[in-house]
């Protein structure tokens, strides 16, 4: 959950809206294909960890995969969804890549060596549901999720819209803006401090509970060289809030994310 919020717009490249699409001088069949697959590669720029004011640059691959419109496998896990005209609802499932209490690196993992003594938060799989809406070139949408891991057994829900703007036939403009809430078991897992805890480290004991995260808000730029290959960028902005900005581990409750990638669609 901490690359892919970074991420999570920019995966709309994979789902423009059929405008966007049209923008891009493809526009879209009378029977969709069986199956949409995308494949890219690309570079991320980001906090070394939620809350980091280091920064570290990673190689992102990328891997989409649609069956007929209604089974997906990608960044964001898999996913089964039914939708009706601009209404879409479904579920699957997830992973939260976890943290490393030392410096990590794992292209998905996260991790800081100011974080020794905090041990590490393995991965966790997720169970996800979730619910859009296109109005337009604008797309809201709601998901919530369940963690099931040993550390992370916490539950995040996220608030998100986003809205396809063609500049050129070849150029799509993409703002967008999400805010997450967590529970008590999430945020004492990432940002709450126990008594152990602080013993082992630089921390001071600390307990987070339940409330709204962050809110974070960006830009995506999509370049389509033609029906196939497109190039993307995304610049976004994130604000830690309650808990997790007072807590002792967040050396900085702002920050940003940069990613890049040239991709191709099958």
């Amino acid at each position: 959950m901490h690359l892919a919020p970074a991420r999570l717009a920019f995966l709309l490249v994979f789902i423009l809206p059929s405008a966007a699409l049209a923008a891009g001088g493809r526009t879209a069949p009378a029977v969709p294909p069986a199956w949409d697959i995308t494949l890219g590669a690309g570079a991320y720029l980001g906090p070394t960890f939620e809350g980091s004011d280091r920064y570290q640059v990673k190689p992102l691959p990328l891997l989409g995969v649609t069956w007929r419109d209604t089974i997906s496998l990608g960044d964001g896990g898999l996913s089964a969804y039914w939708h009706h005209r601009n209404f879409r609802i479904g579920g699957g499932l997830t992973f939260d890549p976890g943290r490393k209490d030392h410096a990590s690196g794992g292209i998905f993992e996260s991790g800081d060596d100011r974080l020794k003594g905090l041990g590490t938060i393995k991965a966790a799989l997720g169970l996800r549901a979730f619910a859009s809406y296109r109005l337009g070139p604008g797309n809201f949408e709601f998901s919530a999720t369940k963690f099931t891991g040993g550390r992370n057994d916490g539950v995040v829900v996220g608030f998100g819209a986003s809205i396809a703007l063609p500049l050129t036939r070849k150029l799509t403009l993409m703002p967008h803006i999400r805010a997450s809430w967590a529970n008590g078991d999430y945020t004492q897992t990432y940002f709450g401090v126990t008594e152990v805890q602080a013993a082992a480290s630089r921390f001071s004991p600390f307990d987070a509970g339940a409330g709204f995260k962050d809110v974070r808000g960006g830009v995506n730029l999509i370049w389509r060289f033609n029906n196939h290959w497109y190039a993307g960028l995304d610049a976004s902005a994130v604000r830690l809030l309650g808990d997790a900005a007072k807590s002792p581990i967040s050396f900085s409750d702002t920050g940003t994310t940069v990613t890049s990638l040239l991709g191709y669609r099958f």
